[in-house]
């Protein structure tokens, strides 16, 4: 009796075994997550920007005025994308943005005896990616051109009076990570550092052959949201 009940033991578990086997073989086994498509998204973050307007003769007693304001504040905008996945994980893409802006700085311009706001209307970029894919998660760089719509007014007891209003031209290098989190939405955080060069200005209380300039550079955090095409 005991060998035809471990027998019988026997067959059954090699019937599972061979039956779970089978089954295994059958199910369909999950693919590596594939990078490469369209995407396009949402982005906010923080700007912490750097500036300096010089003129030259306007302080006190004929001296320069180099006058730090460093706009700062929120940027919220959208972006889209393409990226390529090669055989060896590799990702190459290219991807533009543009964002909206709430950053501004106020300073004292003590040869005018006024202030001076500088803000920073909007900023974009178009710019090359590569990163290496480990599964649903991207580490990547970034680097390319860009721009950026920087204002400047002085603010005097007689009123307002614009003296910058232009586009400046720079260029845009970075670093992030994204994590695809379902098949289609892809999450973000990114750091860019940004140079927009300098411009003249002409400023209308000290004559139009007065020398000045602005400079513009930021460092941005942004965190994102695409949708993968």
């Amino acid at each position: 009796m005991k060998t035809i009940l471990l027998a019988t033991a026997f067959i059954l578990t090699s019937v599972g075994m061979a039956s779970a086997a089978d089954i295994n073989e059958t199910l369909p086994v999950a693919a590596d997550y594939d990078w490469s498509g369209l995407y396009a998204g949402a982005h906010f973050g923080y700007v912490a920007g750097k500036s300096n307007f010089f003129m030259a003769g306007a302080g006190v007693g004929g001296t320069d005025v180099n006058l730090p304001l460093d706009p700062s504040g929120f940027i919220g905008g959208i972006h889209i994308g393409f990226n390529q996945e090669m055989a060896n994980r590799f990702v190459l893409g290219a991807e533009a943005d543009i964002a909206y802006s709430n950053v501004d700085a106020v300073g004292t311009f003590t040869g005018a005896g006024a202030l001076l706001k500088s803000e920073l209307q909007w900023s974009g970029s178009a710019r090359l990616r590569a990163g290496y894919a480990f599964d649903r998660t991207l580490p990547y760089i970034t680097a390319g051109v860009a721009a950026a719509k920087y204002e400047m007014t002085v603010i005097a007891t007689s009123g307002s009076i614009p003296i910058h209003d232009e586009t400046h031209l720079g260029w845009t290098v970075g670093a992030g990570i994204e994590h695809a989190f379902t098949n289609r939405w892809i999450a973000r955080v990114e750091y860019r550092y940004s140079d927009f060069g300098k411009k003249d200005i002409s400023v209308p209380l000290f004559g139009p052959s007065t020398v000045a300039n602005i400079d513009l550079k930021t460092h941005d955090l942004r965190v994102g949201l695409s949708y993968k095409f």
